[in-house]
């Protein structure tokens, strides 16, 4: 992953060969500021913190591959990780385009299985993604503040209106309630509620 192979200090070694103390001191700092660094996007979780940053690591990774692809639009792909499953959400042009997705999110490292919800129409224009971004951060605010919800590892995504909720919650009240919220929310046309129980 580009921002941890960026901070990766480079250690001094002594002419035995041995790192130096402040070598070592210098790459537990980094390490503990990439984790802060990867944990600090992350929703109120119950998972535990180890599977939080896998999880991170693999959505980085898969789209990074899908940005480096001419043929691919990453600003239409929404990628998402839970317990080392992808899912890919969006809009595509062709049914190649898709497979396209799912075939680099496939082999990817760590990747157990991969979800395809992508569908194949017209992308997002700009003001679309703007007004849908906002409505993301309307209902994350909401679900946050929620005293049955907050304390659960809920994703919100937003297209052309439509709330798409994922992500593991501890109870089935809890999973009706996340949808509660955000159907309330003003602007929501329809929820999708793809939230596990467990």
């Amino acid at each position: 992953m580009t921002l941890m192979n960026s901070m990766t200090p480079r250690t001094r070694r002594t002419s035995r060969g041995r790192r130096t103390a402040s070598g070592l001191a210098s790459l537990l700092v980094c390490g503990a500021l990439a984790v802060l660094v990867l944990g600090a996007g992350a929703c109120a979780t119950t998972q535990p913190p180890g599977q939080q940053v896998d999880d991170a690591a693999i959505t980085a990774k898969v789209k990074t591959k899908i940005t480096s692809d001419p043929e691919l639009n990453p600003f239409n792909i929404d990628v998402d990780t839970t317990d080392g499953v992808v899912s890919l959400r969006g809009t595509v042009s062709t049914e190649e385009k898709a497979a396209e997705a799912v075939k680099l999110a496939r082999h990817t490292e760590g990747v157990v299985n991969v979800e395809n919800r992508l569908r194949v129409g017209r992308g997002v224009t700009v003001g679309e993604r703007v007004d849908d971004a906002a409505l993301a951060s309307k209902v994350d605010a909401k679900l946050v503040a929620d005293p049955e919800v907050a304390a659960n590892n809920v994703d919100v995504d937003v297209q052309d209106g439509v709330v798409t909720l994922s992500g593991v919650v501890k109870t089935a009240r809890a999973k009706q309630r996340a949808e509660d919220v955000a159907r309330r929310i003003e602007g929501v046309r329809r929820v999708i509620n793809e939230i596990k129980v467990g």
